[in-house]
């Protein structure tokens, strides 16, 4: 895992505040709006592109098409992550752990 991390592409990313735990059971919405992010016992100084990963994990109800995946991007704001970072941080770190 560790050659296989080496090899994405980091950019000019820097460490944010990650949730470390960012899925949708942990999202409060009431009326159509966020209105907070619970279980932070997993937060840290880390990648956010690992949040981002757990964010858009197919979940039933919930994060289910390629278009949801879309609407996601869209109201986060920042560009899409590439399929290898999502399944680097996905398939690999978070199930490692």
């Amino acid at each position: 895992m560790w050659k296989k991390k080496k090899t994405i592409n980091r950019g000019r990313l820097t460490n944010t505040l990650i949730h470390g735990d960012f899925t949708i059971d942990n999202v409060l919405v009431r009326n159509g709006n966020i209105t907070g992010i619970i279980d932070w016992s997993g937060g840290a100084l880390g990648d956010p592109r690992y949040d981002v990963s757990l964010a858009i994990r197919p979940k039933p109800n919930a994060i289910e098409t390629e278009s949801e995946i879309e609407v996601f991007f869209e109201g986060y704001g920042r560009g899409r992550i590439s399929e290898s970072e999502y399944k680097y941080f996905e398939e690999g770190l978070y199930a490692f752990f």
